[in-house]
């Protein structure tokens, strides 16, 4: 018994290590689009202009499944945050929030 909840503890790690790599690729592939977002604010670019560039397909910020995503997040990047927001790297808060879900 006592060599039986070992086994077990280590199979279910081994099993959810992919899970959460898989994770935290997509959480870092999101943190990209915003940091990308944050860039293109940051160069005043205006936020429709913004959004047609990152939709475009052209952009190696954004993963094509996340094409779609991209209106939100500049959204967000451009009326929610602050000025002062973007210094503080939201792409890496983003990531931190994403792969705690």
């Amino acid at each position: 018994m006592r060599f039986l909840v070992p086994v077990t503890v280590a199979f279910f790690a081994a099993t959810l290590s992919p899970a959460l790599a898989d994770q935290k690729a997509e959480c870092q592939m999101q943190a990209d689009i915003v940091n990308r977002a944050v860039a293109l604010r940051q160069d005043r670019v205006r936020e429709k202009k913004a959004v047609e560039m990152m939709s475009s397909g052209e952009d190696a910020a954004v993963a094509a499944k996340y094409v779609a995503a991209v209106p939100h997040i500049v959204d967000w990047v451009y009326n929610t945050l602050k000025r002062k927001d973007l210094k503080n790297d939201p792409g890496a808060a983003y990531y931190e929030t994403c792969v705690k879900q």
